[in-house]
């Protein structure tokens, strides 16, 4: 058995030489903490995301051919009706990725810029992702729920992290 001071040595030597990773974590989970909190306490304020998803997810499945029609959340397809829930707004990512960009230790201006790009980009991507959704579920039924939960999913988590990493070094870093 490991004695305990020679643990709680490991992990002070560990921190200390990983300091920066820490600090990351630390304000990371402080600014995920605090924009939950504030979406939970202000959840119908972000209410609208939800319609103009499903409206601008419509219309951009109009302009690729895709059957879908907007009614309030739903997006209703020629086989099935979607419900569009905060999940499906995009918002969730932007927040995962505004909180790395503020974790991150770049100039305040430099942060400022990658919130301002990164945010509708995101956005953007996540209506793109709508689309292709809705072309799932109008052509290859069978394979939404597949698509919707994991592909698409693990997917998007990756575009965050890909996005923030382009951000340090396309922005922070100059």
């Amino acid at each position: 058995m490991i004695p305990q001071k020679k643990i709680y040595r490991y992990l002070a030597e560990a921190i200390k030489n990983n300091r920066q990773i820490v600090i990351f974590l630390i304000i990371f989970i402080f600014n995920i903490l605090l924009f939950f909190t504030i979406f939970i306490i202000f959840e119908d304020f972000f209410d609208f995301l939800k319609e103009w998803t499903a409206e601008i997810t419509a219309i951009t499945a109009h302009f690729f051919g895709l059957e879908v029609t907007a009614q309030d959340t739903l997006l209703i397809l020629k086989n099935t009706t979607f419900e569009i829930i905060q999940e499906c707004t995009g918002l969730f990512a932007a927040m995962i990725y505004v909180a790395c960009v503020l974790a991150y230790p770049a100039k305040l201006v430099k942060k400022g810029e990658g919130i301002v790009l990164g945010i509708p980009l995101i956005f953007f991507l996540n209506i793109l992702r709508m689309v292709f959704l809705v072309y799932i579920g109008n052509h290859h039924y069978d394979l939404f729920e597949y698509v919707h939960s994991y592909l698409w999913q693990g997917t998007f988590i990756i575009v965050v992290i890909l996005l923030w990493f382009i951000w340090i070094e396309k922005i922070a870093k100059t």
